[in-house]
């Protein structure tokens, strides 16, 4: 899952052959093209110039609305080699999963006409053992592109060790890209805390700590027993894709396995109309609401 591979940009000659292959990739599909070069993008489009005007509008367009699927590398390049020669040696370090060549090559790399639907890996699902470092490794695209991410567990205790580590982790991650905004939705009444003062006092003693300047973490108390809907799946949401942990967002005394599945474009839709669009029909009672 969220696999990372390298296309090389003269290897796509058409809008159609470009849409084809973005639209395998992305958060809904749980892989990423690397940006590699960090032009990579520009080097698609200086290699298709001598196309029709129309075509180069589709690609354009194309490339735009699977923007998502692109992922900063954060690799050197080296100008001195080919690009299937920066490339391999990316592949040799492990720093990506495959690549797709552009011709016939030495590593027999497939190219964009042969490549199989297998070669691509991955799945929708993963069974993990449980730990703050495996979770924001499935997560760190989401985390680090988003703008703001929002968790929803009806059983989250952030007053626990287990949480403690994994939600560091998370904002630790989510810093070192876009975001700057944790909303948190949890029930009321497993917040297991006496007073509002003293779940903000714990919220600031464990949390606040590892807030950037800029950054806020929005804890939402919630009842929902006379809600339309129901909190019961654990979530990790953004404008841009989703997770659903089964076992939710803490770390345990014991070893224990989670599954953590890609959330699919229709339910994502759906979540997102219900906890991040303005016009929410969210009818949750927000009990208590705190801000770091």
């Amino acid at each position: 899952m969220n696999e990372e591979f390298l296309i090389e940009p003269t290897g796509i000659n058409s809008s159609i052959e470009l849409r084809y292959l973005l639209e395998k990739f992305g958060f809904y599909q749980g892989r990423f093209i690397g940006d590699f070069p960090r032009s990579w993008r520009k080097d698609v489009y200086q290699h298709m110039s001598s196309l029709p005007d129309l075509e180069q509008k589709r690609m354009r367009s194309a490339m735009e609305e699977n923007k998502a699927c692109l992922v900063p590398s954060g690799q050197p390049y080296q100008s001195a080699l080919t690009w299937q020669e920066n490339a391999h040696q990316q592949i040799e370090q492990k720093k990506f999963a495959g690549i797709i060549a552009a011709n016939a090559n030495q590593w027999n790399y497939p190219t964009t006409e042969d490549m199989e639907q297998d070669y691509l890996k991955g799945g929708h699902d993963i069974r993990i053992l449980a730990s703050s470092n495996n979770y924001t490794k499935i997560t760190r695209r989401l985390l680090q592109l988003s703008h703001e991410i929002v968790l929803v567990d009806p059983y989250l205790k952030l007053d626990r060790n287990g949480c403690e580590q994994v939600l560091n982790n998370f904002l630790t991650i989510a810093q070192q890209g876009k975001c700057r905004s944790l909303v948190i939705w949890a029930r009321h009444e497993k917040a297991c805390m006496t007073t509002e003062q003293s779940y903000l006092r714990m919220l600031k003693e464990k949390y606040q700590g590892k807030l950037k300047e800029g950054s806020q973490i929005i804890v939402k108390l919630v009842n929902d027993h006379a809600s339309s809907q129901k909190m019961h799946a654990r979530l990790m949401l953004s404008t841009l894709g989703g997770f659903r942990f089964d076992h939710g967002f803490s770390e345990f005394d014991e070893d224990r396995y989670v599954d953590v599945a890609i959330i699919d474009r229709k339910t994502h839709n759906d979540y997102c109309r219900w906890y991040l669009d303005p016009g929410s029909p969210n009818d949750f009672e927000i009990v208590e609401e705190h801000v770091v």
